[in-house]
């Protein structure tokens, strides 16, 4: 594990992975952490999503021309489920006592044969924590991409933890397969948070889209005192109650599930380009 710490805020990263394992202010958690002998991510809590996120129906999908299949690792929902990274060892390139640097190769295979290195930075400071996930295609052909991540933020006060997500549409999943089945205006619905308002027993594993954003390009979402803003390279935001309901996964992402067969807001990386998801955490301090 990599320790971070700067001033009232400490963080721990894991390189198997380079997920966020812990996140705390002033020695309370603002995320749900791993706990030690947990192994990996369990529930994904914390991952590094790519090069896609969510799920990618039956593991095929074709792209310039070829079919490909990469392992359906969710067999219950016959789904390829969060990408190729999150079980792999990062390289740490950079790495002082507030921030860290991390560098991984997309596996290459027959289902994604694209040469594309993720570069990741986690950087703690006053505000707490910033981070950025930069993909480059090293290859010679296009590639397609995706990427998320995927905290759980600590509710607060339970079921009476505020919620507040600006966006105006969010996207029907199926109920065996989660996967997306029609796009519908929140307004009027069970799933809109433009106004804050209580958790309140709601089921959500839901992406949202047509973010509202700053006058800066920033997207906001609030949880409780807990503050995640997306910037660079977030178009869609995927929240998910998960199952004890002690918090909630606010995940950025750059894409919803299946974008690999849909192209709905699908990344493809020329030889030589790159893409940017960038996002951050923070939270007020203990008022004394």
């Amino acid at each position: 594990m990599i320790s971070l710490a700067s001033g009232s805020w400490t963080a721990t990263i894991d390189p198997y992975g380079a997920g966020l394992a812990s996140l705390r202010r002033d020695g309370r958690d603002v995320v749900v952490p791993r706990v030690a002998g947990d192994g990996g991510f369990p529930f994904y809590r914390g991952a590094v999503l790519a090069p896609w996120p969510n799920r990618l129906e039956d593991g095929a999908y074709d792209f310039g021309g070829r079919s490909h299949q990469v392992p359906v690792n969710e067999p219950e929902g016959g789904t390829a489920l969060h990408g190729l990274v999150v079980e792999r060892a990062w390289t740490v390139v950079d790495q002082r006592g507030d921030a860290v640097r991390l560098t991984v190769d997309v596996p290459r295979s027959d289902g994604y044969p694209y040469a594309v290195r993720l570069d990741l930075a986690y950087q703690l400071g006053p505000d707490g924590l910033a981070s950025e996930l930069v993909a480059t295609n090293d290859g010679a052909e296009p590639a397609p991409y995706g990427c998320g991540v995927h905290p759980y933020l600590v509710l607060d006060e339970g079921e009476a933890t505020e919620v507040e997500l600006g966006a105006g549409r969010y996207l029907e999943s199926s109920p065996d397969r989660k996967l997306p089945v029609g796009l519908h205006d929140v307004d009027g619905s069970a799933y809109d948070f433009r106004v804050p308002r209580p958790l309140d027993g709601a089921e959500l594993d839901t992406p949202y889209t047509d973010l509202v954003r700053s006058d800066d390009g920033v997207v906001t979402v609030r949880v409780g005192r807990t503050v995640l803003r997306g910037t660079e390279g977030v178009r869609w935001i995927q929240v998910y109650t998960p199952v004890g309901r002690g918090s909630l996964a606010v995940e950025p992402c750059s894409s919803p599930a299946n974008a690999f067969r849909t192209g709905q807001d699908l990344v493809v990386l020329a030889p030589g380009e790159q893409h940017t998801l960038a996002w951050t955490l923070s939270r007020p301090p203990l008022v004394a």
